[in-house]
């Protein structure tokens, strides 16, 4: 098996993907699968044309990304493209399938039955993945991850992100090699033919306040303890200033998401987090995750210095911390845009820090509104400020 990676930073889409693919033409076979990341200024037609026209028979699947993406080769901000090729000859199979949301199919019904097309795209029906990748639109990822789980009645690990664009302002979108929606979900199943290492954290720790969310739609979180969720937030983050509804939280907020205790390790709470991103018209804290009544939420809090080193802890935990032994064949990594925009500056301190955890191999890593993974615990979950790690390795 064999992983490469490309990155290109030139504003003609046409030109810029030709620019990241020429290492995969060189290959005597094709990719068996194509990941593929862009930021919203690129034009998506003419990549996904692009890649279909060389790759003919290879299966694609991405979506948008925030600001930038990271590779092996460094971080690429602004208008920039990125692509990751799995050249698997062994028994390897990987199968995709996308649908926009339509109104005739609950989220449900849908996800069922784009299971069942990327399993039969893969021509492994019958069998278990080895991995599931999920990129979806923001504002079903829980119920899609639970239909997942339900679906296949034993625990398959999760990667995934939410597409995301530079400025929230919904310029989104997600793609396979049979068509690109700017609302719906895509899938790919993985049966590639090495093993399969996973980690999902969100870095951050929980301060010495918290709450009960008392009135929640969604993931509009309205009363705190029977008070004013706006409220209740600018006393336990003492940010008052920034936060008013005019205000695009998505950036300023990443220092202090809401927790929700997602299991325990060893008596330890770990967590998953929401991140707020605007005040509604109606006074309450909008998310990209749900929250639901009855649950105890933190303030979270995480450090500049956390954040910049959180990616290269998380790829230590799915190696079990082996690194002298441990040498990966190439990975998939998906970190939070929020967190990203946090520490922008850092970036290249980061991508250092993540090229010494993966021995220098070969990965990928767009920018997300929305995380999904597998916990310590085999919990397959969606969060905020997250970040994901696959590795694949002998």
């Amino acid at each position: 098996m064999k992983i490469i990676s490309g990155v290109s930073q030139k504003n003609n889409s046409y030109d810029a993907i030709y620019d990241c693919i020429r290492n995969m033409a060189t290959e005597q076979s094709a990719p068996n699968l194509i990941l593929c990341y862009f930021t919203e200024r690129h034009n998506k037609e003419t990549i996904i044309s692009t890649l279909k026209s060389q790759f003919p028979s290879s299966k694609i699947h991405g979506c948008t990304s925030c600001q930038g993406i990271m590779t092996d080769q460094g971080f690429a901000d602004d208008h920039s493209i990125a692509v990751w090729g799995i050249f698997d000859s062994g028994l390897g199979c990987y199968g995709t399938s996308i649908s926009q949301f339509v109104s005739h199919y609950d989220i449900e019904s849908l996800t069922i039955h784009l299971l069942e097309e990327a399993i039969k795209d893969s021509g492994r029906e019958g069998e278990l993945p080895s991995l599931v990748l999920l990129h979806a639109t923001s504002g079903h990822e829980e119920k899609i991850i639970s239909v997942i789980d339900t679906f296949f009645g034993s625990p398959v690990p999760l990667i995934g992100g939410t597409a995301a664009d530079n400025h929230n302002q919904g310029l989104w979108s997600v793609f396979t090699q049979d068509g690109c929606v700017k609302s719906g979900i895509s899938i790919s199943v993985f049966y590639p033919s090495c093993k399969v290492s996973y980690s999902f954290h969100s870095g951050y720790a929980p301060s010495n306040v918290s709450g009960i969310a008392t009135k929640t739609d969604q993931r509009t979180i309205y009363e705190i303890d029977n008070r004013p969720a706006l409220e209740v937030y600018k006393e336990w983050t003492n940010m008052s200033c920034l936060l008013n509804k005019r205000t695009n939280l998505l950036e300023n907020m990443a220092q202090y998401p809401f927790g929700r205790i997602a299991g325990y390790m060893y008596d330890i709470p770990y967590f998953k987090l929401a991140h707020p991103t605007k005040i509604t018209n109606d006074g309450g804290i909008e998310c990209f995750a749900n929250i639901y009544e009855g649950e105890e939420v933190f303030v979270m809090y995480g450090e500049k210095d956390q954040i910049i080193s959180r990616p290269q802890r998380v790829i230590d935990s799915a190696t079990n911390f082996k690194q002298e032994k441990f040498v990966p064949i190439g990975g998939i990594n998906i970190f939070c845009a929020g967190s990203m925009m946090h520490i922008k500056s850092s970036m290249l301190d980061v991508c250092d820090s993540v090229n010494a955890a993966m021995h220098g191999a070969p990965y990928i890593c767009p920018f997300t509104f929305g995380e999904q993974g597998r916990f310590t615990g085999g919990e397959n979950a969606h969060g905020n400020l997250m970040v994901s790690t696959v590795l694949f390795h002998n």
